[in-house]
């Protein structure tokens, strides 16, 4: 009868940890759960509610990136205030009743975001208004901005979250929360 000994992850050499640390990296799902959570919460704060939907896809491909959709955006008043200024919240109460607001994300193959994603224009019952439709369209591109900016900052963040789960620090807490054992060579038993 052959005897194998086997080791904690810890007990072995740098050499065997770099080996167990490749077969594992080979075998891994990674887990997006959190940072799917952490970008709507995100997005939430930044003012985009109602039935937020994220699509990202983060492999370094084309068509690769982060975009959401959502029914509707919660600081407009702020957005308007910021513009236009304070003391006209009858003006700006009209201007908010009277918009249509739509974020439909990519609706694409891809994941991307862009500027197009995000929609906002004064519903003109009255007839034309330069002035009021002017606002509409600082505010529109305020929104964008916003919006764009956030997608860059959350696809960022995932592509850290990917790097630090292939990182040999992630790869070697779990493994160790695991209990793996190995060969002395760094083959899993």
């Amino acid at each position: 009868m052959k005897t194998i000994n086997i080791y904690s992850f810890e007990e072995l050499s740098e050499d065997s940890k770099s080996v167990a640390i490749k077969s594992y990296k080979e075998n891994m799902d990674i887990s997006m759960e959190f940072f799917k959570e952490n970008c709507e919460e995100q997005i939430n704060e930044a003012g985009f509610k109602g039935n937020v939907s994220l699509q990202y896809s983060l492999s370094c491909s084309q068509g690769d990136g982060l975009s959401f959709s959502c029914d509707y955006y919660d600081k407009l008043n702020e957005l308007f205030v910021e513009i236009l200024g304070s003391g006209k919240q009858k003006t700006i109460d009209l201007i908010v009743n009277n918009c249509s607001f739509e974020l439909k994300g990519n609706d694409g193959r891809y994941c991307y975001c862009s500027a197009n994603d995000i929609s906002f224009e004064f519903d003109d019952y009255r007839g034309t208004n330069y002035l009021i439709h002017h606002l509409v369209s600082k505010v529109e591109t305020e929104l964008q901005r916003i919006y764009v900016n956030l997608c860059a900052q959350l696809e960022n963040e995932g592509y850290n979250e990917i790097d630090y789960q292939y990182s040999k620090e992630c790869i070697s807490e779990n493994i160790i929360s695991n209990d793996y054992y190995y060969t002395i060579n760094g083959k899993m038993i």
